[in-house]
């Protein structure tokens, strides 16, 4: 018995997007999550402890515009994780330099490893160990420059928003052939 394969050129036999396609509307929804940030908090619509769990939201609706494989589901829950402890953390007016701070972002990136790994353990899910590991890596150093004050990291959304923009046009870039 043969499976019926569908007449749309984007997709392939068993209905799921080509992999091209894939790539172009994650690289989309990033650039958009880019300009979307950096409208929100450049003209202080949120306040800017928002920014981690914006990008978090990025990076889960891109890997939902991906489906299933969307590699960014392992960083969506990670950084969305943090994003919003930190966030509800800020937002009472706290300190982030407290050791509860740190005890509070170090469970928040496990819950979103956790979460990312739960999501990986269903069939047809693609997360990676290094797309879990990564964002806690990069949180880390980034948490770090703007603790330190380096520039143009401390506190300038568009380096970040730039970043992720970056991100997107690169997966916009047609396969090789």
């Amino acid at each position: 018995m043969t499976r019926a394969t569908t007449t749309d050129s984007n997709s392939t036999a068993d209905g799921s997007l080509a992999h091209d396609d894939v790539k172009a509307r994650r690289g989309i929804v990033l650039i958009v999550g880019a300009i979307v940030i950096v409208a929100l908090i450049e003209t202080e619509a949120i306040p800017f402890y928002w920014f981690p769990t914006l990008t978090g939201l990025t990076y889960l609706a891109a890997a939902a515009a991906g489906r299933s494989r969307g590699t960014l589901w392992g960083p969506g829950f990670v950084i969305t994780s943090v994003g919003l402890g930190a966030a509800l953390w800020l937002r009472d007016g706290r300190m982030p330099d407290s050791f509860q701070f740190l005890a509070l972002a170090v469970m928040a990136l496990g819950l979103g490893g956790v979460l990312a790994a739960l999501l990986g353990q269903v069939r047809g899910f693609a997360v990676s160990p290094m797309s879990v590991a990564m964002p806690v890596l990069l949180f880390g150093v980034f948490a770090l420059l703007e603790q330190q004050m380096v520039s143009p990291f401390a506190g300038q959304t568009w380096v970040y928003a730039a970043l992720l923009a970056a991100w997107g046009a690169y997966e916009l870039r047609p396969a090789r052939g």
